[in-house]
């Protein structure tokens, strides 16, 4: 999402009441606090679940058309529209330094810079392809967290991009679309699968948490919140249904968006607990298959897909 687009919708945007859902931590729970006792088995389905699961048919994500409703999703919590937006570039003042593309590729955490190697492969004359020594520089300048907020020898990369992005060969296009499945989708994918996720929507919301946390070992990172979810509320299991373990784990995630590790990116962070909202509502209807339409409400704007 884009500074401007952010600031407009967080003065509209009034944060939600987390949802009653007895085995759940209030939002406002520190971490130090004693964590709750893991949910017990429950026969009572939300609508729409799986009775003995509460997580759909079970297809998941490997329903393209599921897939590509996932990202709609993502596009609308990180570029304000369900179109999903290539060509945007800027910087958002996250502490990240230049935010790019599909998935909100960054420079200052590396895979804005795997981006542009990709595409550099194909194009390695692009005007594009000649930040890959700043990308270098400001990567392995990365501290601390894991990022660096420097935009040091970027000038003019934000129209470089949207200038590639644009060309009818569509590479620097395919080059974001490899990389999304590389280090985002196919890892998450596969971490959901260890923790025992089924869903569409279950894989929509750890996959959603890897993009925005990463998927590193730092304390926020999305390893550390599915973990910090089992040790919470439990292994998912047929005793411990796939909705009120994802409930769960929205929970931890919102308490890691309020008390971020980086002071960085901690004030954005903040404000972005509205995609959790979105993704919580979504899960209260059963809509466990991301079955059109589908509709959410992130940062004051409402979206609807539907085929």
């Amino acid at each position: 999402m884009n500074h401007e687009q952010l600031e407009q919708n967080m003065a509209k945007y009034v944060v939600a009441p987390l949802a009653a859902a007895g085995l759940l931590l209030s939002s406002s729970c520190s971490f130090g606090e004693e964590a709750p006792a893991p949910p017990a088995a429950s026969s009572e389905a939300y609508p729409g679940a799986d009775a003995e699961h509460g997580a759909g048919s079970g297809e998941g994500l490997a329903d393209p058309d599921a897939k590509r409703r996932a990202f709609q999703v993502i596009s609308s919590f990180e570029n304000s529209t369900t179109e999903i937006q290539y060509g945007y570039a800027e910087d958002i003042g996250d502490g990240r330094g230049i935010t790019a593309g599909r998935a909100g590729f960054t420079s200052g955490t590396g895979d804005l810079l795997m981006v542009v190697r990709e595409y550099a492969a194909s194009r390695p004359d692009d005007r594009l392809a000649g930040y890959l020594p700043a990308l270098e520089a400001i990567d392995k300048g990365r501290v601390d967290y894991g990022s660096n907020p420097s935009t040091e020898g970027l000038d003019g990369f934000e129209a470089a991009w949207s200038e590639a992005s644009a060309r009818p060969d569509q590479l620097l296009n395919r080059a974001q679309d490899t990389v999304v499945d590389q280090e985002y989708f196919n890892p998450a994918q596969q971490q959901a699968a260890e923790a025992g996720v089924r869903s569409a929507l279950g894989q929509l919301i750890i996959l959603d948490t890897g993009i925005q946390h990463g998927i590193g070992d730092d304390r926020d990172g999305l390893p550390s919140i599915l973990q910090e979810t089992e040790d919470r509320y439990g292994v998912l299991s047929a005793d411990v249904q796939e909705q009120r373990w994802l409930e769960g784990f929205l929970t931890v995630r919102q308490e890691h968006l309020e008390h971020a590790e980086d002071p960085d990116t901690r004030e954005a962070w903040q404000e972005s607990t509205s995609r959790v909202d979105a993704l919580r509502s979504i899960l209260e209807e059963g809509n466990m298959d991301l079955k059109p339409p589908l509709s959410w409400t992130v940062y004051g704007d409402s979206f609807t897909v539907g085929e």
